[in-house]
């Protein structure tokens, strides 16, 4: 079965978080610009004068969205990790020395401030991996799409640069995502997923 079609968290497919992430960063991005215009327009006002008060308080109530669009961003994208991650066999849900990675120890470990950032990249590195694994034991497709373990790294990485989160980061993680799931169409995700999924 295709991508789209991994069973549902919370009645929501795999496809379907990827582009709510995207969705919703393009949103966080709109309200950053906004706050960008207002905060200057703030500033040529004079930003201690009284005519300038509304002006910042919209300038913030836009920073604020913005800052709350891409949290549920972040949130699609980590759900969208833990579909993924429950497709591949058990024994390739290793992230470095921790082994037999769950779905609850997946979401839990990314909530821990700081090492969630090289959690996350483990995550990608080892899904790279696995499915690497898993198509150098299957007859290659007619149509092979490379394994973007590059791509994801840096789109995890370019994620810890302040701006560039914002405007850049959502846009290498679609790109990432996008590939994996082709990756795993091509190699077959009702082999993946294994007792992980029930068919759709």
């Amino acid at each position: 079965m295709p991508p789209s079609a991994l069973p549902p968290l919370l009645g929501v497919s795999a496809r379907g978080l990827r582009l709510s992430a995207l969705g919703l960063s393009c949103g966080g991005i709109a309200f950053a610009l906004t706050f960008g215009v207002f905060i200057r327009r703030a500033i040529a006002m004079g930003i201690a004068s009284d005519h300038a008060i509304p002006v910042v308080l919209t300038a913030l109530l836009a920073l604020l969205a913005a800052l709350l669009l891409r949290m549920g961003a972040s949130l699609c994208e980590l759900m969208w990790l833990e579909r993924v991650w429950s497709s591949l066999p058990a024994a390739m849900r290793v992230v470095g020395p921790v082994k037999d990675v769950s779905s609850g120890m997946l979401i839990a470990l990314s909530f821990i401030p700081l090492f969630s950032w090289l959690w996350k990249l483990g995550l990608v590195t080892a899904i790279a991996r696995g499915l690497e694994q898993l198509r150098a034991g299957r007859p290659a497709p007619a149509a092979v799409t490379p394994i973007p373990r590059r791509l994801g790294m840096t789109a995890v990485i370019v994620g810890w640069i302040p701006g560039l989160n914002v405007y850049i980061a959502p846009f290498l993680w679609e790109l990432f995502a996008t590939r994996i799931e082709r990756v795993l169409a091509e190699v077959g995700t009702t082999e993946l997923a294994g007792d992980a999924a029930t068919p759709a």
